[in-house]
């Protein structure tokens, strides 16, 4: 089983976390290389927690389900939360944390692009910042209530 690890350095906000549900669930973007034939697929592909699909020849089914496009080689990708994390607390500063479980057949999986909203709250006001942009691995921003600057820098991801 693999993982998708965020580091990052939060500056007065912490429990940073996708914003997810079922009527707009989190899209996580990943560069995926076929395991039989080496091919990287010139087109990200999207998965999220909510959607499965039945495997071929299986009585499973997956988050993503699909045949390479060079070689035919049948893939399937299954994702989840880890049963522990909540979101990247100010704890958590440059510290490598599992924020995504992944269990993949058939890929590799080659990069995580951030691509979808993230939420995160003030560190000391509890001001709910939503709609965050990190695909600069980078934001910035101020927090009016505790009168202070915000930001996420440093950010890294990592599948392992």
């Amino acid at each position: 089983m693999l993982g998708l690890y965020l580091t990052a350095e939060l500056n007065n906000v912490t429990d940073l976390t996708t914003e997810d549900s079922v009527n707009e669930p989190f899209e996580y973007f990943f560069k995926l290389e076929c395991t039989k034939c080496h091919e990287v697929h010139d087109k990200l592909v999207s998965v999220n927690l909510y959607e499965k699909h039945e495997i071929s020849g299986s009585r499973g089914e997956a988050s993503y389900v699909s045949s390479c496009t060079f070689c035919n080689s049948k893939s399937n990708l299954n994702i989840q939360i880890p049963k522990h994390f909540n979101g990247y607390t100010n704890e958590d500063n440059s510290k490598s944390v599992k924020i995504l479980e992944i269990d993949s057949r058939g890929y590799e999986i080659v990069e995580f692009i951030a691509q979808s909203p993230f939420k995160c709250k003030g560190l000391n006001s509890e001001t709910i910042f939503d709609k965050i942009d990190l695909s600069e691995n980078e934001w910035y921003d101020y927090d009016d209530n505790a009168g202070e600057e915000t930001s996420i820098t440093d950010i890294k991801w990592e599948i392992k």
